[in-house]
């Protein structure tokens, strides 16, 4: 009976110990293109709609706002010695974009976008991580909205560990 139960909980414990060191032999790729500024989000139709009712002296200062706003950046860094990650990430509006994007595989990775200062686990959610390599969309959910001095964060949920995080600011 005792050898029994000893390889249920060997046995158990393999198979927990490879779904959680597997990530690390296996890479994810994936390659989206670009989201197309044509088709952009109900956000961008309203500030169209809403530029169109306004004067012309109106229209070039919200042009000029909004071209401050879409224009944010950042370069990404991995969180400590076991944590890499590097590539760019830009936004434009509610989309956010990652390229030439490698990050550490692990268990359970979330894209948030967090305030300075601000616990990741506190963050907007952007959805879980599409692959720990390649070129990849995600879009800024509800009302929320990205500025400059945020960060875009890749977490490891399960053990609430950062892999990487790029801070956003104005591009030059």
């Amino acid at each position: 009976m005792k050898k029994w139960m000893i390889g249920i909980v060997a046995v158990g414990v393999l198979v927990v110990g490879w779904w959680l060191v597997s990530p690390l032999f296996f890479d994810k790729v994936v390659n989206e293109a670009p989201v197309s500024s044509s088709s952009g989000s109900n956000m961008k139709e309203q500030e169209e709609n809403t530029m169109k009712e306004t004067d012309s002296s109106s229209q070039d200062e919200m042009t000029n706002d909004t071209m401050n706003v879409n224009e944010l950046v950042g370069i990404f860094q991995g969180a400590d010695e076991n944590h890499d990650a590097k590539g760019k990430v830009s936004i434009s509006g509610k989309n956010i974009r990652l390229e030439n994007f490698e990050v550490t595989n692990g268990p359970d990775l979330y894209v948030y976008l967090v305030e300075e200062g601000q616990e990741t686990k506190k963050g907007i959610s952007l959805g879980e991580l599409k692959g720990n390599i390649g070129n990849q969309n995600y879009e800024i959910p509800g009302d929320h909205s990205a500025s400059s001095g945020m960060q875009i964060v890749i977490w490891c949920k399960q053990f609430n560990v950062d892999f990487g995080r790029a801070e956003i600011g104005k591009a030059m």
